[in-house]
C-alpha cells in the first residue's frame, strides 16, 4: 500500500502543512519509490491547544534559549487515576517545555485538554496512537506532524507486540522562528538480553527493533529542521549499549545521526527502569547541530514520584 500523507487538524495558529508523501516499501502489485528515499506516513495527526490559560559542545551562535526535552512512558495499563497524575506531574515542572510520550493511547484526550500546552496524537481503531508529542504553547507552535510506519508486529512467541510507528513532529520556536523536529518512538518488548546486558536476544523481536532504528535514522535525516531531538522508550539500557557497543544497537545505528544525552553527559544517576535497574528512555541531540554548535546539552535529570513503572528522562537544552 502506498504511503499518503491526510492533512492534519491544525491549531488556529497552525500553518497548514507542506510536507510530501513519504515512499512506502514495496508491495506486491503495487509500484512505489524506493523506500530509501523516505519511510511513510500512515496516518493523519490530531491537534489541540490545552485549556486557556555542564555543557557538552562550546556553542559557536550566540544563546537563544533553553528548553527542557522530556520522554516518558505513561504505562497504558495502570489505572486512569494514575496515569492522570502523571501526566500532571511532568507537564507542571517548571523548565520543561516539550514532552515525547509512549503508551499513551488512553490518555490522548487528556492530552489535548493540558492547560497551557498543545499536542499532537494520532489516531488508531477509534482512538488513539500509543505516541504522543507535548509542547509548551508560549514556547513553540505546530508546524506539521506525521506517524511514520516502521515495523509490523509480532503475534507468536513468549513477548508479542503491535505494529511500531515513529512520530514525527515540527514545531516552530515563536521567540527566534527557529524550527525544532521532535522524534518519538517505542521499540519492541524484550529485544536486549537479560542475562547478557549490552547484547540482542535471538528474537524476532530484536530483528524488528534493529529495522525500527533505521528506519529512526532515515526519518532523521529527513526532518531538515534547525534543530532535531529524539524521545522514546528503547528497551535497551543505555550503559550496557555504550560499553559493549552491539552491532544495530541504538548508539551504533541512531549514533549516525545523534548523540544521547547518556552520551554527552554520562549516566544519570537513576535507572528510568528502576524494576531492573535499567536506563531504557531517551533523549537524543542531533549530531551535526552538536558539531555546529546551533544545540548543546546542558543536563540531564531521571525524575521520580511517577505511577508509571518508567521514570521519565528530562534533558536541559541550550538552542543557538
Amino acid at each position: 500500500m502506498l504511503g499518503v500523507l491526510v492533512a492534519p487538524a491544525v491549531a488556529d495558529d497552525a500553518p497548514r502543512s507542506t510536507a510530501v508523501p513519504h515512499a512506502a516499501a514495496p508491495v506486491a502489485g503495487v509500484t512505489t519509490t524506493p523506500r530509501s528515499v523516505e519511510p511513510r506516513i500512515v496516518r493523519p495527526v490530531k491537534l489541540a491547544r490545552g485549556g486557556q490559560a555542564a555543557g557538552t559542545v562550546a556553542p559557536v551562535e550566540r544563546a537563544i534559549d533553553v528548553v527542557g526535552v522530556a520522554s516518558m512512558n505513561v504505562l497504558h495499563s495502570q489505572s486512569a487515576s494514575g496515569a492522570s497524575a502523571d501526566v500532571l506531574r511532568l507537564v507542571g515542572r517548571p523548565g520543561l517545555d516539550v514532552v515525547g510520550w509512549q503508551e499513551a493511547q488512553h490518555v490522548g484526550g487528556m492530552l489535548h485538554e493540558l492547560p497551557g500546552w498543545t499536542t499532537a496524537t494520532f489516531p488508531e481503531k477509534g482512538g488513539f496512537s500509543e505516541l504522543a508529542v507535548s509542547w509548551r504553547t508560549s514556547t513553540f507552535k505546530f508546524v506539521r506532524a506525521e506517524l511514520v510506519d516502521a515495523i509490523s508486529g509480532v503475534d507468536t512467541g513468549d513477548y508479542p507486540f503491535g505494529s511500531r510507528q515513529i512520530a514525527v513532529v515540527t514545531l516552530e520556536h515563536r521567540a527566534s522562528g527557529g524550527r525544532l523536529t521532535v522524534l518519538d518512538a517505542h521499540l519492541p518488548p524484550m529485544i536486549e538480553d537479560p542475562d547478557r546486558p549490552g547484547r540482542w536476544t535471538a528474537t524476532v523481536n530484536a530483528e524488528q527493533a534493529r529495522t525500527q532504528l533505521g528506519d529512526l535514522v532515515d526519518a532523521w535525516r529527513s526532518a531538515g529542521t534547525r534543530w532535531v531531538v529524539g524521545t522514546g522508550d528503547f528497551n535497551f539500557d543505555a550503559r550496557a549499549d555504550l560499553k559493549h557497543h552491539p552491532a544495530g544497537g541504538p548508539a551504533r545505528t541512531v549514533g549516525r545521526v545523534a548523540r544521547s544525552t547518556y552520551q554527552l553527559l554520562g549516566a544519570a544517576p537513576r535507572s528510568t527502569y528502576p524494576s531492573q535497574k535499567r536506563s531504557i528512555d531517551y533523549v537524543w541531540v542531533d549530531r551535526h547541530a552538536l558539531s555546529v554548535g546551533r544545540i548543546d546539552a546542558l543536563g540531564q535529570q531521571v525524575l521520580t514520584g511517577f505511577h508509571s513503572d518508567h521514570r521519565p528522562l528530562a534533558a536541559r537544552l541550550q538552542l543557538n
